[in-house]
This record gives C-alpha cells, structure tokens and sequence, in this order.
C-alpha cells in the first residue's frame, strides 16, 4: 500500500530505525502530485477545479511490483480511473528500493505518458525514531547540515499547515547544527530551502549510531513532529515541491510555487540516499 517502507533494520543489532508507533499511523508515506493540505483540498488547473487530499494521493492506493532482486525491489503506480478524477493526466510513478551495505537508496521516477504538459510536486516522508536504539532522549540530538552552512533559510509557516510566502535566516541553526527538542515544532513542521544543502545527519553526543541523508537533488528538505506531543521520532523530508501558501481560493498549480513541469513523454528522476550507523 502505497509503496511505503516500513522497516529498516540492523542485521546486528536487530534494531529498527524506522518509526512504528501507534501515535502517527504512517512510517515513510511518498507524497505526490502534492506536498501538505491544499487550499479548500483543491487546486486550480487550465480553468478546472479538482479535488486533492493532503499529500495527495499515491500513499493510498496499492502500487505494483515490477521486478525484485536480493537487495532491490521496483515499484509503481499507474494512472487510473479514480487518479484521473483528482489528475487528469496518463502518469506513471516508480520507486526503486535498493541496499548498498549500510545504505539505502531511494529512486524516483515521474513518466508522462499524456499529450499535455504535467505539473507536480514529489517528496518522501520518512519517520525515523529518535533516541535511536534507546540511546539517551530526543533532546540529546541535533541535525548538522552538510557541507558548511554559512546560513540556512526557513521558509515562513502560518497558519500551519500552509505557507504564509516569507522566508528568512533560521536563527536556530549555529554553525551548520539544529538542536532538536519537541517544543521547537509546535508551531507546525518545518521547511528549509535545501538548494546549498547536501546531507543532512541526525547524531547525538550519547551515541555512536546516526541516520545521514544525502539530499542533493532535492531543492527542499522539511522536519516534522508531532505538533504539541513528546512522540520519540522525527521525519527528515526530501521535497521536490511545497505545501500551498494559504489562500480562501484554490492555487493555479502552473504557478505554484516549487512545482515541477514535466512535458509529454518526459521522464523526471529523483534520488536520495539514507546512511545508517
């Protein structure tokens, strides 16, 4: 369902560092065509309004498995009658999962198999659980981005969920290093422009484990807890798009800000890799 990874898990330690608490259902949901809730849980599109849940609509419909190996497994999802009714267009979209030792690569493709030009939005949602292995307490934790960040900006978030168009220094951040606590995301989650970002390492000073995501080709990087909860994890999201900024009218999602445009017949790729310690 959905083409969702559910488990990551250390063949010594037998510990698993994705999430699998009952608190937030999901563990690391793909987000396409939209990223976060839109306006009126709709969008605009050549003078149509459609209907789009949040995150949009591949993490709920079971995907197909095109081929797997010992360390690789292909998935995807087609266009279909229901898809239509929210995305009028003839799509196809491929994850491969694939282990190298201790890391795991993810791979995206977006195919545009209709005649008209295809606007969207793609990201990855992956929850992982902090203190990882039982080592200390979340607030022991912090994110270094990579490499050196002279200044990393934060896109504005009002009202939660959506945008409010700002954006500025995230003064949390000193010499490239995020402290976490659970306070610091009451507010809603957190989006960072990522275009100078390569990785990002999720490490504490109370162990020798960490969770390192190489997000270059992903222009935006977002952090999410639960808003108001001590939950013990943290999602570290590559986007390839944005959430809507807050309107009382559906987004022309041909000017939306962050969305992609793939033209007929093209082919998108996206890859992000995950290092485990």
């Amino acid at each position: 369902m959905g083409a969702q990874l559910t488990h990551v898990v250390g063949v010594e330690s037998q510990y698993d560092y994705i999430w699998n608490g009952e608190a937030w259902k999901r563990h690391a949901p793909i987000l396409f065509p939209s990223i976060g809730k839109s306006n009126n849980d709709q969008y605009e599109l050549n003078g149509q309004t459609y209907s789009m849940p949040q995150h949009g609509f591949a993490r709920d419909f079971a995907w197909e498995k095109v081929n797997q190996s010992e360390n690789a497994v292909l998935l995807e999802l087609k266009a279909n009658d229901k898809t239509k009714e929210m995305f009028p267009f003839d799509f196809m979209l491929q994850v491969e999962y694939k282990l190298e030792e201790n890391k795991l690569l993810t791979g995206y493709r977006v195919i545009n198999n209709d005649s008209k030009a295809m606007p969207y939005a793609l990201g990855s949602h992956p929850g992982f659980n902090v203190p990882i292995d039982d080592d200390g307490v979340f607030e022991d934790y912090s994110l270094t981005f990579g490499p050196n960040q002279k200044e990393v900006v934060k896109l504005g978030v009002n009202p939660a969920p959506f945008r409010d168009g700002t954006k500025a220094p995230y003064d949390r951040v000193k010499d490239s290093i995020l402290p976490l606590d659970h306070e610091m995301f009451d507010d809603g989650l957190i989006i960072l422009d990522a275009k100078k970002i390569e990785n990002v390492t999720l490490r504490s000073e109370q162990t020798a484990h960490e969770i390192k995501l190489d997000i270059k080709q992903f222009p935006y990087v977002t952090l999410w807890a639960m808003e108001h909860e001590t939950e013990p994890f943290l999602c570290i999201e590559p986007f390839a798009g944005l959430p809507d900024e807050a309107s009382d009218t559906p987004t022309d999602w041909k000017n939306k800000k962050g969305n992609n445009l793939l033209e007929p017949g093209e082919t998108h790729t996206f890859e992000y890799g995950i290092e485990f310690k």
